[in-house]
């Protein structure tokens, strides 16, 4: 997929509402339902609030692939991703362990969250903008439905209701990670903007770096690798696939899933030590 394509998705993402669970129709929400079980979070990740926009490729897309994401090989695939996307540069101790930032359970939980549904969402983006899942073998066993005990979420900070000092930290990084969307993620984090902005000032100078982009492009191929060996094969249905998605799609694939991966990697460290960012305590396949 070109640059061009790429930047054109970025912008489309950006632009697009979103679909919340709480304005969704009766068939968006039953599959927001459906993807938080399959999952096992209690969150929608943007890729799916953005994709809900066309109903008519996003049903269907996840009908495909709810059966895949619920095997075992499909855990243990994510695991392998997660454990790629710890940069060298990561902490080897914990840096940010400190009362005096915010609510240390609170930010850990959905930290983690995050940490653990981001592989996924990039193996599921993956075999979307392929066309399908083209393995013939793996382990078809069913993972635990259901959202995993310990994670976590809360609400975002609307741009509009950031304080200052939160607006500086959204235009950091937007300008670091080179696109005009501010992530979820970062909006969530924006709840206790004293772990946030050492957070964000400790990831800001790797964004962008070589070994950043280096290992962005290794989980691309790895993504690519991982989904053309999983179970269950099955194409997605492309007839409602317009040329909009397919940008979408290449966006969130090269661009806004692994850079989060890194990110959240590296905040994992900071919290916990490079280590426990190599894996998540809510996966069953280990």
């Amino acid at each position: 997929m070109s640059d061009e394509s790429i930047t054109r998705g970025v912008r489309l993402a950006a632009e697009r509402p979103e679909v919340m669970m709480d304005e969704a129709s009766e068939r968006i929400r039953s599959v927001y339902e459906d993807i938080q079980r399959t999952l096992r979070v209690p969150i929608i990740n943007l890729i799916f609030r953005t994709l809900a926009n066309d109903p008519e490729y996003f049903v269907p897309a996840w009908e495909r692939t709810a059966p895949v994401a619920r095997t075992r090989a499909f855990e243990a695939a994510a695991d392998g991703l997660r454990a790629a996307a710890v940069l060298d540069a990561a902490p080897d101790h914990p840096e940010l362990d400190r009362d005096d930032i915010g609510p240390l359970a609170t930010i850990r939980a959905f930290n983690d969250t995050i940490h653990y549904v981001l592989p996924k969402l990039l193996l599921i983006v993956t075999a979307w903008d392929e066309g399908g899942w083209n393995g013939q073998s793996g382990d078809e066993r069913p993972i635990p439905s259901g959202i995993a005990d310990g994670t976590g979420k809360a609400p975002m900070v609307k741009m509009e209701d950031a304080s200052d000092r939160v607006r500086q930290l959204f235009e950091r990084e937007k300008r670091a990670h080179g696109h005009p969307l501010v992530s979820s993620y970062y909006r969530v984090l924006a709840n206790w903007p004293d772990f946030l902005e050492p957070a964000w000032t400790r990831v800001e100078p790797l964004v962008g770096s070589e070994p950043y982009r280096e290992r962005m492009g290794r989980l691309v191929t790895l993504a690519t690798a991982a989904v053309a060996e999983l179970p269950l094969p099955a194409s997605i249905p492309d007839q409602a696939r317009t040329e909009e998605i397919s940008h979408l799609l290449a966006a969130f694939r090269r661009e806004f899933i692994p850079s989060m991966m890194l990110d959240v990697g590296l905040i994992k460290a900071m919290l916990d030590g490079k280590d426990a960012a190599r894996s998540s305590p809510f996966s069953p396949a280990l």
